[in-house]
Parts: structure tokens; sequence; C-alpha cells
């Protein structure tokens, strides 16, 4: 793990390449992808990094119920053995949709090879799906024809400084709480991932909100009254603040912090660094990962490997 957090820019220099293209790549300006787990982070990535692009996201089996034609569906599984994937794939190709695939291998670039789909076979390196994320968005950059914003990254990644220290001081902060991330809407995505690595890295529980809709329900249950108190004492909120954010999200943010830290509850907060929203992603990316090992290390668990999810799935 700690060799894959160390190695993360990396994978910025990464130079995809399509397979069973023919001439050049028809031009699309409506897009879905299809993924799950860390392969289904990258749709969230994508809108995180431009906002404007027409771009849905389904994580989940079969294909969502609205109209998908002139969209490029591309499906996205680490192993290529993703089983909500692989059916999803399936239903795609039986409507005739327009199809790409990106993976490491397995059954899906079988598949792919087999009916003449386009697909990039990203780098097979060892690594955990959920830290591959720079491999996986920039091979689907390369079906958006994303140039622009491909260098934006790789210059953004060239950029990233050592900030092992800030996320083993989170870590520290951490021990025995049950970490709850709060961000913008449209900062959801890094929220979400923050989420993720606490699970699966830290193997921890971990849950995230947004603002403002969490103003309107999650909050009541945070009050903290004296017969609810050793329940609520159990968490600590992590939030993820940016200039970007809407003014009134901003002061909803100062106004529920101070209010949670007169109910004695832990808070945390984390600003988003960068110039522009590739150096926010890598750069908040960079920060759970050193966060959720140092976490794994305080509890003395293993953070690489997902045992329980591996048993789940062999129970299936």
């Amino acid at each position: 793990m700690r060799e894959a957090i160390e190695s993360f820019q990396e994978q910025f220099r990464y130079e995809p390449k399509i397979s069973n293209l023919v001439g050049s790549l028809a031009k699309f300006d409506k897009f879905a992808i299809f993924g799950m787990g860390g392969s289904g982070l990258i749709g969230d990535a994508l809108n995180f990094l431009k906002p404007e692009l027409d771009l849905l996201t389904h994580k989940g089996y079969g294909l969502p119920k609205i109209d998908l034609s002139g969209r490029l569906l591309i499906f996205i599984s680490y192993s290529g053995n993703t089983e909500e994937v692989l059916d999803a794939f399936e239903k795609a190709l039986e409507k005739g949709h327009h199809i790409a695939v990106i993976s490491t291998g397995g059954e899906l670039i079988k598949r792919a090879k087999k009916v003449g789909a386009l697909y990039i076979e990203i780098p097979k390196t060892g690594i955990q799906p959920r830290m591959a994320t720079g491999y996986m968005i920039l091979a689907a950059l390369e079906f958006f024809s994303e140039g622009s914003l491909k260098k934006e990254l790789s210059s953004a990644a060239a950029r990233l400084k050592n900030i092992e220290s800030g996320g083993e001081l989170m870590a520290k902060n951490l021990i025995g709480k049950v970490p709850v991330i709060y961000s913008s809407r449209e900062n959801s995505a890094l929220a979400y991932n923050w989420k993720t690595k606490f699970n699966e890295t830290g193997k921890i529980p971990a849950f995230f909100n947004t603002f403002s809709e969490l103003n309107h329900n999650e909050i009541s249950g945070f009050d903290s009254i004296s017969t609810t108190k050793d329940l609520t004492s159990k968490f600590a909120f992590i939030f993820i603040k940016d200039k970007e954010d809407h003014p009134r999200v901003t002061k909803r943010m100062k106004v529920l912090e101070d209010m949670y830290k007169k109910r004695d509850l832990l808070t945390l907060t984390v600003n988003l660094e960068g110039k522009n929203r590739s150096e926010k992603l890598i750069n908040a990316i960079s920060l759970i990962d050193w966060s959720a090992y140092h976490l794994a290390k305080l509890y003395i668990v293993e953070s690489n490997e997902v045992p329980l999810i591996e048993e789940f799935k062999k129970k299936l």
C-alpha cells in the first residue's frame, strides 16, 4: 500500500492507447460510465474535473432507464471480472449501443476483443483498483478526446508534494472515531472517495453527506443530548472546504461546525488546495490515501487487501 501511494503521481505519465480503433475516434459529446467500487469512482472524478460534461454514471446491473442513444458507453472494471459491469456490457451490446472498455484484462477485455469493441488495456501493476485512479482517468479521457485535461492532470501530478505528515496527523485525530465527511454537492466526488478509502484501506465505518441537503435532516441526529451523547461522541466530522463553494454553503459549514463544537463533537477541516480542479483532485486523493494508510497502522489492520469483500464475492 505504501508503495502504491508513493507512486500515485507516476500514473499520470501513462499514455493510453485505444485498441480496435479503425481510423479516427468518432466524436461524441455525450457519455455514460459504468463501474463499481474503485472503478466506479472514475465517473464521479470526471464530473468533478469537468462539470459541464454531459456524463452520467451507472453503478449497478443492467442499463439505466433512460435514452442512451448517441452516447458512448464506457465500461470500466479494473479486474475485468466485475459482475455488474459485465451484465451491463451485455445489455448494451444487445441494444446496439456505442461501446468502449477500460480494464487490465479479465473477461471484459476478452468480450471486447471478441465483438470488436474499442478498449484500452491499462497497466496491470498489482495495485488495488481504488489505487489505480490515475490510470483509469487518463484512459477515460482518451475516449473523451480531452487532451488538454490530460495534460493539466499530468502537470498537477508533477507538482504534488509529499503530504504524508498531514495524513498521519489526521489519522491520529480520528482514532476511536467514525468519520463523517461533509462537502459541498459540487465536491461530493471527493467526499465519497474519502469515505471509501476509510472503509477499504482503514477498515473502519465511514460516511459522507453534502451541503446543504444535510442541514435539512442529518444534523438532527447529532444534537448530542444526555441520552444520546454516548452514541454521538463516537463520530468525527471532516469538513472539506473549497474557495469555489457557494457563499451560503461556506456560511452553512461555519455555522454547523460551531454548533457541533458546542456539543463537544470533534470537527476537522480540510481546505482544498490547488490552482485548478485537477490539482485539488490529486491533492485530496493523496491526503486521504495517507490518512487511511496511517489509520490502518494505528488500528493494526492490513491496509491493502479487502478480505471481507473477497469473502462476500465467494459466497455469491
